[in-house]
C-alpha cells in the first residue's frame, strides 16, 4: 500500500498511479463520501455502480479477495493506492472461551 500527500508526487508519478489503478475513487464535497472516477474491471457482485460510496464500501473493496488496483483521492490532497498484487495477511486469532471474554 502506498499513501501520502498528492503535493509530494511529481506530475509523472501522479499520472503513473492513475494509469496503474483500475479503480479510482475521488472524495466528494461531502467529506467521507466518494464517487467512482474510473473502473476498468468487473466489480464484485452486488457492488452498485453510479452511486456515492461510503468509506465502508471502499474498505470492502480494499479487503476483497479479488484484489484490485485502487487509487483513492481525498479532498485534503491525500491519496491511498493499493496494488492488486498486495496480499492481505490472514490473522488467525486464538479461540477464546466464553469465560475468558467476560
Amino acid at each position: 500500500m502506498n499513501q501520502g500527500f498528492v503535493k509530494d508526487l511529481t506530475s509523472e508519478e501522479q499520472t503513473e498511479l492513475q494509469s496503474l489503478a483500475n479503480i479510482i475513487f475521488v472524495e466528494t464535497i461531502a467529506k467521507g463520501f466518494y464517487e467512482l472516477k474510473k473502473v476498468t474491471v468487473t466489480l464484485p457482485e452486488g457492488f452498485p455502480l453510479g452511486r456515492i460510496y461510503s468509506r465502508e464500501m471502499l474498505g470492502k473493496l480494499l479487503l476483497d479477495e479479488h484484489r484490485y488496483s485502487i487509487l483513492i483521492e481525498t479532498n485534503d490532497s491525500k491519496y491511498l493506492y493499493q496494488s492488486s498484487t498486495v496480499k492481505i495477511p490472514k490473522i488467525d486469532l486464538p479461540h477464546l472461551e466464553k469465560e475468558q471474554i467476560s
